[in-house]
């Protein structure tokens, strides 16, 4: 039986690595703090330190963690809705024309799209018009 560690109501297993946001690999270290909590060490070949933080810490300061294991043909199923043929069947699957549509962008507008200012020409902006040459006098 492989040892675990609850937190937050979330069920741990030590006995393998987790991931933390930035792609640093944490394991256990096999040792406990005196209440209890899990000791973690970076298990990176970058990392020449061997201290240890606890697990919450690691989870507050460094989390979410994921955990890193091989995946079976069993994970792969439960990824895929089981239920995929009665999803299409139902109508939930848009047709290609509709998918393009959707991700075909829009055009972004351009300050050429709008209403020309009634400032453009007038106070500070004409000023510096008439100081690089735009209008004369």
């Amino acid at each position: 039986m492989s040892e675990t560690f609850t937190f937050e109501g979330i069920e741990f297993d030590l006995e393998i690595a987790y991931r933390d946001v930035t792609g640093v690999e944490w394991q256990w270290s096999g040792e406990r703090t005196p209440e209890g909590l899990p000791l973690m060490w970076e298990c990176s070949h970058k990392s020449l330190s061997h201290s240890t933080i606890t697990f919450p810490d690691l989870y507050w300061e460094h989390g979410p963690l994921i955990p890193v294991r091989e995946l079976s043909g069993e994970d792969f199923r439960a990824a895929i809705d089981p239920n995929y043929a009665a999803t299409v069947a139902a109508g939930y699957v848009e047709s290609p024309a509709a998918f393009g549509a959707r991700i075909t962008p829009v055009p972004a507008l351009t300050a050429h799209h709008l209403n020309p200012s009634p400032m453009e020409q007038s106070g500070f902006r004409g000023f510096l018009n008439t100081i690089k040459g735009a209008r004369r006098g």
